[in-house]
C-alpha cells in the first residue's frame, strides 16, 4: 500500500474511533495497558485528550504539501513553502445503508495540490471518487460520501492534472487529464466551458458543457444547467438538470434534482433534496426517484464535520423487479484539509 493511502486509512480509522469515543462521552475504554488512571483521563481537558486527532490531520497535511513541493521542484525552484501549503481537500469515512443496496463502508478522499513552478493554473488531483461524477460528470455530484440512492457508484482512485484559469465574471474554461490508478490503466481527458448569468441573491443561472473521453463511456458530452437563489441570507434553493450522451450510453443518461438548504449559527446546516434519474433507451428508462434529508455540524474542531442523513427512494434496476420503497440511513465524518470553511452543501448527497 502506498504511503498516501496508508495515511488516509489511518485517518479513517481515527475518525471512526472518534465516533465511538463521542458516543461514550469522549472517554476511551479500559484496555489494561499501563497509563494514567481513568479518573485522570476523564478530568483532562478535551483539547489534550484529542491531541492525536490534530496530529493525524497535521501529518496528512504535511505529507501532501511537501509531496507537492518535491514534485513541482522537477520544473524549477524558488517558490516559498506558503505556496504549497495551499493544499485543499477532505477525507470522509462513512457508514451507509439502504434497503435496496444494503450496507456499505465507503472511504472517499480528494485533494488539489498546487504546482506553481509548472503553471499557477495547474493543480494535481488525487482522490477516491466515482469517475462518472468527476470525469464525465454524468452522475449527480455526491460530495465526499457517495449517493445513498441512484445508480450504484464504483469509486476508484484517480490521479490527474486539473487546469483552472482565473474565473471571469461570465464564466470560463477548465480542463483535466489523468488516469484511474488500476490495472489496466484507464486514462481520461475532459474539457468544460461554464457560462454564468446573474447572482445567487437575485437568481443565478449556470450552464456547463463538458466534452470527455474515457474507456468506459468512450467519447461523450454532458450538458448541465443550475438555477439557484439565496433567500434572506439563510435559505438557498437550487434546481439542476443534466443530460449525457456518449458512445456507450443507452440513449440519453439524465438526472434532475431540487435542493433546499438552510444554514444556522454554530456551523450547522440542514438540506432536503428531491431527485430523479434514468436513461431513455435503457431496459428501465426511469431508474429511480426519491428524497434525501441531511444534517451536518462541526464537532470538536472547526475542520471536523459530522453528518447524518436519511432517504426514501423507489429504485428499479431490471424490468422484472417490482418498484418498491427503499428507506436508507447514513452517518459519516468529513475531515477538511487546508481549510476550515463550512459549507451547507451536504457531502452525503
Amino acid at each position: 500500500m502506498a504511503a498516501p493511502q496508508r495515511v488516509v486509512l489511518h485517518a479513517a480509522l481515527s475518525l471512526c474511533v472518534l465516533g465511538c469515543m463521542s458516543s461514550h462521552g469522549g472517554e476511551p475504554a479500559a484496555s489494561g495497558v499501563d497509563g494514567p488512571p481513568p479518573e485522570a483521563v476523564a478530568s483532562a481537558p478535551v483539547e489534550d485528550r484529542l491531541g492525536w486527532l490534530d496530529a493525524t490531520r497535521n501529518t496528512i497535511y504535511e505529507l501532501l504539501w511537501r509531496g507537492a513541493m518535491r514534485g513541482d521542484s522537477w520544473f524549477g525552484t524558488g517558490d516559498a513553502e506558503s505556496e504549497y501549503r495551499k493544499v485543499v481537500g477532505s477525507i470522509a469515512p462513512a457508514i451507509l445503508w439502504d434497503d435496496h443496496y444494503g450496507m456499505s463502508f465507503p472511504l472517499r478522499f480528494n485533494v488539489l495540490l498546487p504546482l506553481p513552478q509548472l503553471d499557477e493554473r495547474l493543480h494535481a488531483f488525487l482522490g477516491r471518487v466515482d469517475p462518472n461524477e468527476y470525469v464525465s460528470e454524468s452522475e449527480e455530484p455526491s460530495g465526499a460520501f457517495r449517493r445513498q440512492y441512484g445508480p450504484v457508484t464504483q469509486d476508484q482512485t484517480i490521479l490527474g492534472l486539473a487546469f483552472n484559469p482565473a474565473v471571469r465574471g461570465g464564466g470560463g474554461f477548465d480542463a483535466g487529464a489523468g488516469m484511474r490508478v488500476a490495472l489496466p490503466l484507464d486514462p481520461y481527458v475532459k474539457g468544460s466551458y461554464s457560462l454564468v448569468r446573474g447572482s445567487s441573491v437575485d437568481g443565478r443561472l449556470l450552464v456547463r458543457e463538458t466534452a470527455f473521453w474515457e474507456r468506459d463511456q468512450g467519447v461523450g458530452v454532458t450538458t448541465r444547467a443550475d438555477l439557484e437563489r439565496i433567500y434572506q441570507l439563510r435559505w438557498m434553493a437550487r434546481w439542476t438538470g443534466s443530460a449525457t450522451l456518449s458512445q456507450r450510453s443507452q440513449g440519453v443518461l439524465g438526472w434532475s434534482a431540487v435542493d433546499v438548504m438552510r444554514g444556522y449559527p454554530g456551523r450547522r446546516a440542514v438540506a432536503l433534496e428531491l431527485e430523479v434519474d434514468g436513461q431513455t433507451q435503457a431496459a428501465v428508462p426511469l431508474h429511480s426517484y426519491g428524497c434525501k434529508l441531511a444534517y451536518r455540524q462541526s464537532v470538536l474542531r472547526k475542520w471536523l464535520i459530522l453528518e447524518v442523513r436519511s432517504s426514501l427512494a423507489w429504485p428499479k434496476d431490471l424490468p422484472q423487479q417490482e418498484r418498491r420503497i427503499s428507506p436508507g440511513v447514513g452517518l459519516g465524518f468529513e475531515m477538511l484539509l487546508g481549510t476550515e470553511v463550512f459549507l451547507a452543501r451536504p457531502v452525503t448527497f
